[in-house]
């Protein structure tokens, strides 16, 4: 005969072949428990966890630690890269993003996507109040507010490094070429650049280490070795300034305050420096300057929309995509329009004048660019006080690292300025942060994030920058006190 308590268990099933349909059959019976449910698969969670550890360990430093993806990053989960559209949703990637394989290996924990200005801002010329100096908005101000670790972003032309600033958090685009950039809905196959977003220089700098393949190098780099200390003793820095552009007064004191920073940790500081071709460059028709991001738009995001293994709306072209967007109601046309993927309809690459474009750019990337600079002059690092549009577009097509570091903020008193064709929104006020931006040679991002994390460590800028509202919710609320915990406290 069998006792009560063998019948009983006779009727609970296992775990590991469990239906929706038998565990609610077994609760309705009362042959268990939900307490006793949750127990039984947190025990099964402790031995795998503790056989996983026992074996494996950690797979990187990374393991568990949770991570933003920008909205044109595609993953082969449910997350959907999107750019931010409505005529994307439903979308499937045939390949996930070479950086999100690197994530996954690594053991890091991917939370969902983070919004961006739509198409990465290649879609409209009258973006919303919304807009935060670049596409990258979303993985930047999650730092910002500790919504996650970090967060990855895209940049194509300042599309990481400037949403950064506005957030008072650390933006790193690194070497063209660092990391993989298939799975990425594009905008130009030779610019476009994934790079790091997070609270501290050495913290993008040991992510940066993670997401790196091993096999692209003879000896990888050890970009978080540069993260020791602050001494720049001998280190060449250049001020390159962009001619003409004004420089708030604020903004200005603090760039003076951060080089004398630099020179009492040992820097050398060679002033007044500027790139060969940039006055070649702003004297260039609008039509000029962009036609080859706009030529290759087109030719890229052709490619990616064809490599799509699931589209329901059957978008298979630029094309393809603008009657999709103006046709939806939810795209919000002609309140937003379409106006530069229409200009990139109308490109060739065969159009002479991007065939003339392509031939300046390879002088704006070597002796008119960044790396000529800094030949001439010697110099390791370049840094200047304020984000230009040129600079940073000499930097993209150089394939150049950059960085900006929390550097300052608009005191009290700062006459608020706006942006007319942005639909007014507000560029400087009192409160507004700001950052130090750092150039560096291709291939030598160690030595850019030795100089941005002295700075770091000198400024500590972002600690007296904090956000003027911030969440509640923090770790400790999530974890349970002890005993011993409660006692102390007087609640036992």
């Amino acid at each position: 005969m069998h006792s009560s308590s063998d019948s009983l268990q006779d009727n609970v099933p296992s775990l590991i072949d469990a239906t929706l349909d038998d565990l609610q059959r077994g609760l309705s019976q009362k042959h268990f428990t939900s307490v006793q449910l949750v127990q039984a698969y947190k025990a099964r969670i402790a031995e795998v966890n503790s056989i996983f550890k026992a074996e494996k360990g950690a797979r990187s430093m990374l393991h568990g630690l949770p991570f933003l993806l920008k909205d044109n990053i595609a993953t082969l989960n449910r997350i959907e890269a999107t750019s931010g559209s409505t005529v994307l949703l439903g979308t499937r990637p045939s390949v996930e993003a070479g950086v999100v394989k690197r994530l996954r290996e690594a053991g890091a924990v991917i939370l969902s996507t983070a919004n961006l200005s739509e198409f990465a801002g290649f879609r409209h010329t009258n973006a919303s109040t919304g807009w935060t100096s670049g596409s990258s908005t979303g993985s930047a101000t999650s730092v910002g507010l500790g919504l996650t670790l970090a967060g990855l972003g895209t940049e194509t032309v300042s599309s990481i490094v400037s949403p950064a600033e506005k957030s008072c958090v650390v933006g790193f685009k690194p070497t063209h070429g660092t990391l993989p950039t298939y799975g990425i809905i594009p905008v130009s196959h030779r610019q476009d650049m994934v790079g790091t977003i997070g609270r501290t220089v050495k913290d993008v700098a040991q992510i940066l280490g993670v997401l790196v393949e091993s096999s692209r190098y003879r000896e990888k780099p050890d970009y978080a070795a540069s993260c020791d200390g602050t001494d720049l003793v001998g280190v060449r820095i250049g001020v390159v300034l962009h001619p003409g552009k004004k420089i708030d007064p604020a903004k200005l004191d603090s760039f003076h305050e951060a080089l004398a920073l630099l020179k009492g940790a040992g820097a050398v500081i060679i002033d007044g420096l500027q790139l060969a071709g940039v006055q070649e460059y702003e004297a260039l028709s609008q039509r000029m300057k962009d036609i080859v991001l706009e030529t290759d738009f087109k030719a890229s995001m052709d490619a990616y929309l064809l490599s799509l293994a699931k589209t329901p709306r059957r978008i298979l072209t630029l094309q393809a995509l603008v009657r999709a967007i103006t046709n939806d109601p939810s795209e919000d046309i002609p309140a937003r329009n379409v106006d530069v993927m229409q200009r990139a309809l109308g490109t060739s690459t065969d159009a002479p004048d991007y065939t003339l474009m392509l031939q300046n750019e390879e002088y704006y990337s070597s002796s008119g660019g960044f790396e000529g600079t800094m030949d001439r002059h010697d110099c390791g690092v370049l840094i200047a006080p304020a984000g230009s549009l040129t600079l940073q577009t000499f930097a993209s097509i150089g394939g150049n690292p950059v960085i900006t570091v929390p550097m300052g903020i608009y005191p009290d008193g700062t006459k608020v300025e706006y942006n007319e064709t942005r639909g007014g929104l507000v560029l400087v006020a009192p409160g507004i942060r700001f950052s130090l931006f750092l150039y560096g040679r291709k291939h030598r991002d160690p030595r850019l994030l030795r100089v941005a994390h002295a700075f770091e460590q000198l400024s500590a800028a972002r600690k007296r920058a904090r956000p003027y509202k911030l969440p509640e919710s923090d770790l400790k609320d999530f974890i349970p006190e002890t005993k011993t915990q409660r006692l102390k406290r007087g609640m036992l």
